[in-house]
Formats: structure tokens, C-alpha cells, sequence
């Protein structure tokens, strides 16, 4: 067996992993519009570059029919290719964001990291819904001394409201209808739209411009707008407009 046939069988080997990695990035970790806005393709690089392209290449180097100690070398490399895939995903991983948080006219996408990052107990997802990211919004306190009290403390730990699980409840029904008022200005749209997106969003979604309500997401790479559609609630697509900054 030549070098370049040992080669392409280790590559056919690591695409098999790779459709099964690639699956879980796409639809489990970062489905839809967050493979985008999130961290999915900067993942997918790191699966490729380790699963595609660094073991296959190493075989290649080494590979020699007959040269001693042969097994060992190809054990080495899967050994390697494995560790650095693990510790890829294990980023991946604890990139993918849990959360997609309403907040004050804006949506925020929030990982573990950003749990960690702010001093937060990463908050347990299965209790808002079986998929993730689970949309919620962050809501004060009805009482204006529970309010107080929460929004002294957040400012005491320098703390944005939307990372701080215990305001969070399910954006869903009345929930998520209650926002579409909230949306922001068609016009202050076309103002930041110099590339005429806002129409192709249209065609593509199809209806007008009135049939959706646009909101500005703030995530670890993107900040566009995201589309509801008002008939049945549902988030359509990401607007690739520069979105406003969001609030605390």
C-alpha cells in the first residue's frame, strides 16, 4: 500500500466521523440562524482542520509500507488526531449557545461561557424546554421594592439583567406575541440597510415587510436583526443589518 492510498483510507475514515461531528454542530449545537450569528462555522473549521486535514496529512507523512514501527506511528497519530478532536469539541461544545434572551427591545444569545464569564451557575435549559437554544424573555419584578432590590444587586456584581437566570421565563404564546409591539422601526431599519438587504430578506421569506416584526440580536460574532413572522410567531431568519447596541 502506497502512502497515498493509506492516506485517503484514513481520510475516508475521518469524513465518517466527520458527517456524525458535523450533524451535531449543525442541528444540535448551533441549529439554524445561530450556526451563523454564533460560533457554528468557526467550530465546523476546527473539526475540519483536526478530522480532515491533520491526520490524513500525518499519515501521509509518515506512512512507509514495510518501515519499522510502522503501527506504533499510526497509533501515535490516531491517538493525537483523537485528543486534539476532543479538545476541539469540548469547545465547541461549551461555546454553543443555551439561551436566546429577550430583553428590553433586544435579543442576546448566551452561551456557558457567558454564564462563567459574568460568575453565573450555568442554568439548567430542560426546565424551559427539550431543545436549546431556549428563547426566554428577562423580566423585572411586578413589585417596584422587589425591582429595586434585584436591580441594586445586579448593579453591585456590574451584571446585565438578561444573564441573570432567575428573571428568566419561557418566550412563547402570549409571551411572544406581547413583544411584537416592541419591534423595531421599519424606517430605522432602511436607515442602517445600505446594502438593500431588508428587500431580498423579503423575497426570499415571502409576504412584506409588514407581515414580520425585526429585533436586534446581539451574539459572540453577529449583531443583525432576527425576522418574526407575526402570523404564527415563529423566528423566521437573520436580517444581516448592523442591529443598535443593547441595553444592560
Amino acid at each position: 500500500m502506497s502512502r497515498y492510498t493509506a492516506a485517503f483510507y484514513h481520510f475516508l475514515i475521518s469524513f465518517v466521523v466527520f458527517i456524525f461531528l458535523a450533524y451535531l454542530v449543525l442541528f444540535e449545537w448551533h441549529p439554524g440562524f445561530f450556526y451563523t450569528i454564533d460560533g457554528g462555522w468557526e467550530g465546523m473549521r476546527i473539526i475540519i482542520g483536526v478530522d480532515l486535514v491533520l491526520g490524513p496529512l500525518l499519515t501521509l507523512v509518515v506512512f512507509k509500507a514495510g518501515k519499522p514501527g510502522l503501527k506504533f506511528d499510526l497509533a501515535a497519530i490516531g491517538t493525537f488526531q483523537a485528543a486534539c478532536l476532543v479538545a476541539g469539541m469540548f469547545v465547541v461544545y461549551s461555546e454553543r449557545p443555551l439561551f436566546f434572551v429577550y430583553y428590553d427591545q433586544h435579543f442576546y444569545s448566551s452561551s456557558q461561557d457567558t454564564y462563567s464569564r459574568y460568575g453565573q451557575p450555568i442554568p439548567e435549559t430542560s426546565i424551559y424546554g427539550s431543545k436549546t437554544p431556549v428563547p426566554v424573555i428577562a423580566k423585572v419584578p411586578e413589585d417596584p421594592l422587589e425591582e429595586a432590590s434585584l436591580r441594586e444587586l445586579l448593579y453591585q456584581d456590574q451584571l446585565p439583567l438578561w444573564v441573570y437566570p432567575r428573571t428568566y421565563t419561557p418566550l412563547e404564546g402570549e409571551e411572544l406575541a406581547g413583544i411584537l409591539d416592541e419591534a423595531y422601526a421599519i424606517e430605522h431599519i432602511r436607515e442602517r440597510d445600505v446594502n438593500n438587504n431588508l428587500d431580498a430578506w423579503i423575497e426570499k421569506h415571502g409576504g412584506n415587510v409588514d407581515d414580520y416584526a425585526f429585533f436586534p440580536v446581539h451574539s459572540r460574532y453577529r449583531d443583525p436583526f432576527i425576522g418574526i413572522r407575526k402570523s404564527d410567531l415563529s423566528l423566521v431568519d437573520i436580517l444581516e443589518v448592523p442591529a443598535p447596541m443593547g441595553g444592560g
